[in-house]
């Protein structure tokens, strides 16, 4: 749902020159440097404020351009922008978003349209803040200014108006300083797991094959082995060094099925290592996981070591 997550903050960030933010515009958005403002009279103070503030007012633009957000309580968006993140269900939110873009029924409702602007506020300001807790990047920005933007964006006002020059300096400032954050994290995320598997590799009943992959038998089994290009069904938990879970066929109710050439490398290699009816428990290091390109928008990592239950249930092809 590509609409949807352009209004979710992340669009203008590291996209910083009008190229870019002009191919990022939902289908059926106006060009977002045509929003003609007046000088708002608001007071920046430094660069953070000033930052914090172009940010806000950039993540304000597709409520004025987009031909189905613009049409939505201008008032009640920053009312929910303004809310405060603890005071909401994010998930509810998204639900009723969805809704409306989904439905014309919806958006005729008066009611309904009024639920979606304050959550597209709130969505816009829980994303924002979780983008920058994640990335231990929250002194960056101050929020209120953020806010302050926003609030801006919204009402048609701009303290730097027709400066373009100087919005694309303090935007290539943010860039450069959310770079140095992200490459701190993810050589965090690196790092970590290469001193967990320094560890583990020593704990009993762990073993270790020459690619680095480590795994623990929990349970043995009695039929065959997979070969690699085999189908199998399997029972699994996937969870972080936290024991965060993260994927869980169990909580699903309902085994996977999958060739092991379509999986990442640590399940290919593992699961050879198993016999039907055995369940182990694999270490997996992020160059036979996901190394640098977990899946968008989930709790995994970049770089980050991942550990899995898998129970092998049954070979469906040779």
């Amino acid at each position: 749902m590509k609409g949807l997550t352009v209004l979710f903050f992340g669009l203008f960030v590291f996209g910083c020159n009008d190229e870019a933010r002009d191919s990022s515009q939902p289908k059926g958005s106006k060009n977002s440097s045509n929003i003609e403002y007046k000088k708002s009279q608001l007071k920046l103070a430094s660069e953070k404020d000033s930052i914090s503030y172009i940010l806000g007012l950039e993540m304000s633009k597709p409520f004025i351009t987009d031909t189905v957000f613009s049409k939505l309580n201008k008032t009640l968006i920053t009312k929910g922008f303004n809310d405060d993140v603890k005071s909401y269900s994010v998930d509810s939110c998204m639900m009723i978003v969805q809704s409306y873009m989904s439905s014309i029924e919806l958006r005729q409702d008066a009611s309904f349209a009024n639920q979606c602007a304050q959550s597209v506020g709130r969505l816009n300001r829980s994303e924002i803040q979780k983008t920058f807790t994640d990335l231990e990047a929250i002194e960056i920005i101050d929020m209120s200014t953020v806010q302050l933007g926003f609030n801006d964006g919204l009402s048609l006002k701009n303290v730097f108006n027709n400066d373009t020059n100087s919005v694309k300096i303090l935007f290539a400032s943010l860039k450069t300083q959310m770079d140095e954050k992200y490459k701190k994290s993810i050589q965090a995320y690196e790092k970590e797991g290469v001193d967990f598997l320094k560890k583990n590799e020593n704990k009993k009943g762990v073993k270790q094959t020459f690619s680095g992959l480590q795994y623990k038998v929990l349970k043995k089994g009695n039929g065959k082995k997979p070969s690699a290009s085999s189908r199998v069904k399997v029972h699994y938990k996937g969870t972080l060094i936290s024991g965060e879970t993260f994927d869980s066929s169990y909580e699903r109710g309902v085994p996977a099925e999958f060739g092991l050439s379509q999986v990442i490398p640590g399940w290919t290699e593992g699961l050879q290592l198993m016999s039907v009816g055995s369940k182990f428990e694999f270490f997996i290091p992020q160059e036979l996981a996901y190394g640098a390109n977990p899946q968008p928008g989930g709790i995994i990592k970049p770089y980050s070591l991942l550990i899995f239950e898998v129970e092998l249930l049954e070979i469906l092809n040779p």
